[in-house]
């Protein structure tokens, strides 16, 4: 397999960025971020926030250094995306009107799942 280490590189840091930017606005909006993570029935909704902004700002940066953390790091977040996906974006569970937003969120989060275990996978030579 051929891989292009610029655009490799690219890809992986834009894939870390959404993580990034995710943990640093829960962070500046910790109370609010608290109370939505308790609105989806999440038990202990203060420490899911704090465990949720270490994985997407800790294992975020990890993934847009390259670091040697970085496919470990894309495996955290792939895992991660998963409980947060099916704990956010019960499409099934929601009314009409809500459902095609919440399809299409879940369905967005499954992609990103399969680009952080392609990264996960590729382990690009020096």
């Amino acid at each position: 397999m051929t891989i292009s280490k610029s655009t490799y590189t690219f890809g992986r840091i834009l894939l870390a960025s959404l993580f990034v930017v995710s943990g640093i606005f829960k962070i500046i909006g910790f109370a609010g971020t608290v109370g939505y993570m308790g609105s989806l029935g999440l038990p202990v909704p203060t420490l899911a926030v704090i465990v949720t902004i270490f994985v997407e700002v800790g294992a975020g940066l990890a993934l847009m250094s390259g670091s040697r953390l970085a496919r470990p790091a894309a495996l955290l977040i792939a895992i991660f995306t998963v409980g947060a996906t099916l704990a956010a974006h019960r499409f099934w569970a929601v009314d009409p009107a809500a459902m095609q937003g919440q399809l299409t969120n879940f369905l967005k989060n499954l992609s990103i799942i399969g680009g952080l275990l392609v990264f996960w996978s590729i382990k690009p030579t020096e």
